[in-house]
């Protein structure tokens, strides 16, 4: 499961992870650092993840280097290439690769995040959006793709 790969990410970068069984299910606790470390990493496996690891590398006080993804060109949007738009329209230092991103520490502010109708950007813009002030997510409800829901609960935690 790519998906289950987010864990030693998020370990990598200073977060404590827990999974806690949840009946038939599992819950995954993540409790972040006081500052979060950039990461340099190979994602060509899991390139799904690429946005959710690039909005945590946005907030991180130490450069990161996410390669092995020149693919995310041709998804929905052109992933590196929204990344990098997005990151920089609030105020952080990203530039693209030609197989990836590099993403150095910088102060974010808020702002609009565009979607750009791709589910996957709105939850990277979501992410970073739990730690910037005053961040909106154009067309957050995009992400019902994957997440039914999803507006729902962004509402309820920083709404």
């Amino acid at each position: 499961q790519p998906g289950d790969t987010i864990r030693p990410i998020l370990e990598s970068m200073g977060c404590a992870v827990e999974l806690i069984a949840n009946g038939a299910t599992y819950d995954l606790e993540v409790t972040g650092p006081e500052e979060l470390r950039g990461i340099h990493i190979d994602m060509s496996d899991i390139g799904e993840l690429s946005p959710t690891v690039a909005a945590l590398a946005a907030l991180a006080t130490t450069e990161s280097r996410l390669t092995g993804i020149a693919h995310l060109r041709g998804h929905e949007t052109n992933r590196l290439e929204a990344l990098t738009t997005e990151i920089n329209r609030i105020g952080g230092k990203c530039t693209e690769l030609p197989d990836g991103l590099h993403i150095e520490p910088a102060k974010l502010t808020g702002g609009v995040w565009h979607s750009y109708a791709d589910h996957r950007m709105a939850t990277a813009g979501a992410i970073i959006g739990l730690v910037v002030e005053n961040l909106q997510v154009e067309d957050i409800q995009t992400t019902s793709k994957t997440f039914p829901g999803f507006e729902n609960l962004w509402e309820e935690m920083v709404g």
